[in-house]
């Protein structure tokens, strides 16, 4: 299965969409939930979840183009894993910046 069928099937089930799958929403909307926090990684994550909190969140059928360069680079498992590692370390409140420092190792 590809990485991208994956992507897609959290988002509709989960309603949880992470950036490179873009993300569309109001002006309005964005200001009023605070924009995307000033943290070194998973602002994306963390907006989202707020997002959540507020309303529905849709995925759309249409596609979008997004870099596949660390894909690419680390491969789809290493790469699966460490995302998944970063979401672990978010809910247990490893701080974000020893977070960044690991992802980006």
């Amino acid at each position: 299965m590809r990485v991208c069928c994956c992507a897609n099937l959290r988002s509709r089930l989960l309603h949880l969409p992470y950036g490179d799958q873009a993300i569309f929403i109001r002006r309005d909307d964005f200001l009023r939930l605070g924009g995307f926090p000033e943290t070194p990684i998973m602002e994306d994550f963390i907006f989202i979840r707020k997002a959540r909190q507020k309303g529905r969140i849709t995925t759309l059928p249409q596609r979008v183009t997004t870099s596949a360069r660390r894909w690419q680079r680390l491969g789809i498992i290493r790469t699966t894993l460490i995302n998944q590692l970063m979401i672990l370390g978010f809910y247990t409140r490893i701080p974000l910046q020893t977070l960044a420092l690991l992802y980006r190792r």
